[in-house]
Order: C-alpha cells, then sequence, then structure tokens
C-alpha cells in the first residue's frame, strides 16, 4: 500500500502541524467568513505565496486563524502587516519566470470570483494541501493561468486541484 509519506513530505513540525490542522479543517468542514473584498485579497495572497520569500508567513497567519469559521479579516490583517512583495528574482526555469509575472498581474488587478462559500471553502483548503504540501509549480501554473483573465471560477480552480489529491482527502 503506499502511503500517505509519499505524497506529503512533511519534514518539520511546522508542516507536520500544519497538515494535521488542515485535515481536521477538511473533515470539519471549516468556513473561510468575510465578505467579498476580504475573500479576494485572500485568494489573490493564496495564489501569490510561492512567490514571496517568506512564503511560510502567510502561512503561519492562516494556522494560527484556523478555526470552525476562519476569520479572513484578521487572516488577511496578519498577512498584510508583513508587507509582503512578490519576488521571482530566483526564477532560472521560464515557467518560474511566468508564474511570477502571473502572479505579479494578478495581485494588482480586480478579481471576481465565481462561486459559492462552499466552493470558495473547498477551494482554499485544496489550495493549502495540494499546492504547499505536495506539489507548487504544476498546479499553481495551471492556477494562474485559469485566473489571468480576471475570474476565479472556484468549480474550475477546485477541479484543477483535485489532480492533486493523490489521497483522496477529499473524497467523503
Amino acid at each position: 500500500m503506499i502511503t500517505q509519506k509519499f505524497f506529503y513530505p512533511l519534514i518539520d513540525a511546522f508542516d507536520r502541524n500544519f497538515f494535521a490542522s488542515l485535515k481536521k479543517a477538511i473533515k470539519g468542514k471549516y468556513t473561510f467568513v468575510g465578505d467579498n473584498a476580504e475573500k479576494v485579497f485572500f485568494a489573490k495572497s493564496l495564489l501569490c505565496f510561492q512567490m514571496f520569500k517568506d512564503y511560510r508567513a502567510p502561512l503561519r497567519a492562516i494556522n494560527d486563524n484556523l478555526i470552525k469559521k476562519a476569520d479572513l479579516k484578521a487572516i488577511n490583517d496578519a498577512i498584510r502587516v508583513k508587507e509582503f512583495i512578490i519576488d521571482y528574482s530566483w526564477a532560472f526555469w521560464m515557467r518560474d519566470k511566468e508564474m511570477g509575472r502571473l502572479a505579479k498581474k494578478l495581485f494588482s488587478s480586480p478579481l471576481k470570483i465565481i462561486g459559492s462559500a462552499r466552493q470558495f471553502d473547498e477551494f482554499v483548503l485544496r489550495y493549502l494541501i495540494s499546492i504547499w504540501l505536495v506539489d507548487w509549480e504544476g498546479p499553481l501554473y495551471a492556477l494562474l493561468q485559469s485566473t489571468k483573465n480576471g475570474k476565479a471560477n472556484l468549480n474550475e480552480l477546485n477541479t484543477i486541484l483535485a489532480l492533486w489529491d493523490f489521497k483522496k482527502i477529499f473524497a467523503s
């Protein structure tokens, strides 16, 4: 039997604890509560985390506020305080540079979220499990391509992310 360790390389304590919290959030159907502006900022931030030099800092803000009804304003305020700058100077490969350009454009442009609150919650949790804990380049490239028209179709984003749910964490 192929076990979880083949798909989730949880090296340090933060990774292991965050992963356990995310699995609990999925099972407990946690929600992310906020108005449209807070959801837009949070979604844009999620899609741009990997382009920050300290990409774990926003994850810590999420982890610190991951409760049954997570307050997006509290999470976003903790992210905003850090004054993140999208920096992809580290990028060597063409696809990484393209992702950096797409992320920078997305972060500074309007974004319309299309979908239900339930789909938004699923997107957030799928993103955090899949992109951050499994693989980030493949799915992030697809997500940034999907949103480059200024629209985030949550059904489409969740379908993309489902391809990386190797252990079928979201199957239940």
